[in-house]
């Protein structure tokens, strides 16, 4: 079993949802991978998202939830174990990346272990009063929470299609099996 790990700035909605929508799917095309995920920051939020959440339950996918957990924070032991890590926005992970691992995370990706997505955070919660004070910009770009959900849905059903698709290519090369043509 391979195992891809999905990584946002909190580990408390992108990647959350990425790994719930990437083990259905993979549960569902056959295909011989897990996902998990972790967050780039400890915080002290415990959970999940209600976004996700809310996403999860329209799909009727809450039920495929793991046990509850609260988010966890990436170790080098992670970067190790995982046979591909998706680090959802390289705006905001690449330069977190680089800082915790130094060039590791360049390694990683030349090798094509690590791959960087641009599926930016939900905007921050803000009072009214405060967004015409401050207007809308935020430290980080960011995009609503159901266009983030169904851009994370697409891209992990591309990714899974991929994964499958190399995974029947695996099983077809005569090299993989120790066949070799006539």
């Amino acid at each position: 079993m391979q195992k891809v790990l999905f990584i946002c700035t909190g580990n408390w909605y992108r990647s959350r949802l990425s790994e719930v929508l990437f083990n259905y799917y993979a549960m569902l095309g056959k295909i011989e991978w897990r996902a998990d995920s972790r967050g780039m920051t400890e915080t002290s939020i415990r959970g999940i998202s209600p976004d996700a959440m809310a996403y999860l339950e329209k799909k009727g996918l809450h039920t495929y939830l793991d046990e509850p957990r609260d988010p966890e924070a990436i170790k080098v032991s992670d970067l190790e174990e995982n046979d591909l890590i998706i680090a959802l926005c390289r705006d905001e992970h690449e330069g977190m990346m680089r800082e915790r691992f130094g060039q590791i995370p360049k390694f990683m990706e030349n090798q094509g272990k690590l791959r960087f997505w641009n599926v930016f955070d939900v905007p921050p919660d803000m009072p009214s009063g405060f967004r015409s004070l401050f207007g809308s910009k935020s430290e980080r770009p960011s995009q609503p929470a159901h266009s983030s959900s169904e851009h994370i849905d697409l891209a992990v059903k591309l990714l899974i299609h991929e994964l499958s698709e190399n995974q029947l290519k695996a099983t077809m090369d005569p090299k993989s099996t120790g066949q070799e043509r006539e």
